[in-house]
């Protein structure tokens, strides 16, 4: 195996002394992140990083991935690879692979997660060193499901030592996962709605990097000015690597100070209604958010009327009967006028009895109404959210926590930009939906389906009997009811033939 000296052929930080990338390749931190603007040298050090783990352990497999492959046709991390490398560094390059072979048995893979479906490529081998280029890209149900595979079976490296699995990001403040991302390196808690009792913030090392630590970029007019000439998110994340503001971000107007209440800046009122609205999942969160209507100071000392959420519950892997019985509990006596629930969840699969059903067994025992179909208007319920917070019209209670971190989080579909990107199976998402449901519903109900209607006529007849009956005749009632009888359409006298 020829001798290889790293330091041949890439220099961190241009050779200075000390910089961004120095510090990284320095960190003894489980996850250590590169971020900041564009141009501060953070795929580079991924890519040299995942190359110095597979020479100092003979014998590792190493990942970089990104979110896809075609970034390597685009000035990706696999780009970087081929330009920047030479080959007397690797026995082999798989170019319809993506897979680099080393003399000493060490292998570096370029992969991609576009969708969670490409998560089972990496389900058996055994990573030590995953690097994840863009990070924001990613959420967190991926990067923890490659978790997983962050381990090595080589007992020694080649100073005698046993290797260390780590994890590492490179990544400007924007995208789909910024929120989770924050979370674990900017304020060093779990993301909303996690539970990992093996969190410690110590494992999670952030090192900042910009243009002006690179420089080929830091005093180039040209390439600063681009940046600068950006729309206002785009500006602030590529140009001052700020984690505040998110390019594509669905509610940019919303503002923790302004829509966030203290619970003695509101005035409830009992005569006002109340209502919930729920999002609810077994594999995926359910959420569950309480509102009404009460007097609200706002920020220039002024009583207005206004919609408020001012009681949350979330929960994971529980059946709708015990989840009823917790929003029992959690309730604490309101008097709930309506109860808006995910429309699909009064559908019928081989069941005799629906999701809602069985909720709704269970709440009226409390006194709490039946689940309703919650309005499904996709597109009229963010609108209307948006509406609401541009105008001071909702305002949120402290212990809203979940609720306060997902909706600036929520991100526009890149293919319809009028409504919001669904992908991922991420608490932020379930959170909004119930958010949708609760305030579309309230404003916007719509009629109530005939089934449903005929449903809830039959439940309340006492008498078995009678209520067979009566089934009978709303289904025979149903069939006339649909039946389509094709009429000719009229003709002119002095048109026929």
């Amino acid at each position: 195996m020829p001798e290889i000296n790293i330091g041949d052929y890439y220099r961190p930080d241009h050779g200075a002394e000390w910089g961004p990338q120095h510090a990284f390749h320095a960190s003894a931190a489980r996850y250590p992140l590169q971020e900041g603007t564009r141009g501060g040298g953070k795929t580079i050090a991924l890519l040299w990083e995942g190359i110095r783990t597979a020479l100092v352990v003979p014998g590792s497999n190493n990942l970089l991935l990104r979110r896809i492959l075609k970034s390597a046709e685009m000035g990706g991390i696999e780009d970087h690879f081929l330009k920047y490398v030479p080959k007397g560094i690797y026995r082999q390059y798989n170019g319809q692979k993506h897979t680099v072979h080393f003399h000493n048995q060490s292998n570096l893979f370029f992969g991609h997660i576009k969708a969670d479906s490409d998560l089972k490529q990496y389900q058996g081998p055994e990573y030590l060193y995953v690097g994840w280029d863009e990070l924001t890209q990613f959420t967190y149900p991926q990067w923890a499901f490659i978790k997983g595979s962050n381990r090595c079976p080589v007992p020694l490296d080649i100073y005698g030592d046993k290797p260390r699995a780590r994890m590492a990001g490179g990544t400007n403040p924007n995208g789909i996962g910024s929120g989770w991302v924050k979370a674990l390196w900017i304020q060093k808690k779990l993301p909303a709605g996690i539970v990992d009792e093996t969190y410690k913030p110590e494992d999670y090392e952030i090192i900042h990097s910009t243009f002006a630590d690179n420089p080929i970029y830091a005093n180039d007019a040209e390439y600063i000015s681009g940046l600068a000439s950006l729309p206002p998110a785009l500006r602030a994340a590529w140009l001052e690597g700020s984690w505040d503001v998110l390019a594509g971000q669905f509610y940019p107007n919303w503002d923790l100070e302004r829509h966030v209440k203290p619970t003695e800046a509101i005035t409830f009122q009992d005569w006002q209604p109340r209502w919930l609205g729920i999002d609810w999942g077994f594999n995926h969160a359910t959420c569950v958010l309480w509102f009404t209507q009460a007097e609200v100071i706002d920020s220039f000392g002024k009583k207005k009327t206004t919609v408020v959420c001012y009681r949350e519950l979330v929960r994971r892997g529980i059946n709708e009967a015990t989840l009823a019985e917790e929003i029992i509990r959690a309730n604490a006596g309101d008097k709930i006028a309506n109860v808006y629930l995910s429309p699909e969840r009064f559908n019928r699969v081989n069941e005799e009895h629906t999701i809602a059903d069985r909720m709704g067994d269970v709440l009226i025992q409390a006194g709490i109404p039946r689940p309703e179909r919650a309005n499904n208007d996709r597109v009229g319920g963010w609108r209307l959210l948006y509406t609401l917070l541009d105008t001071d019209g909702i305002a949120v209670t402290a212990n809203c926590r979940d609720l306060i971190d997902s909706v600036p989080q929520l991100m526009r579909d890149e293919k319809d930009l009028e409504d919001a990107a669904r992908e991922g199976n991420e608490l932020f998402l379930d959170v909004c939906e119930a958010v949708r449901y609760g305030l579309m519903s309230y404003f916007n109900p719509r009629p109530t389906p005939r089934d449903v209607l005929n449903d809830l006529r039959i439940k309340a007849i006492p008498d078995n009997t009678a209520k067979f009956l009566e089934h009978l005749r709303l289904t025979n009632q149903k069939q006339h009811g649909d039946l389509f009888l094709p009429v000719p359409q009229r003709t002119a006298p002095w048109r026929r033939n």
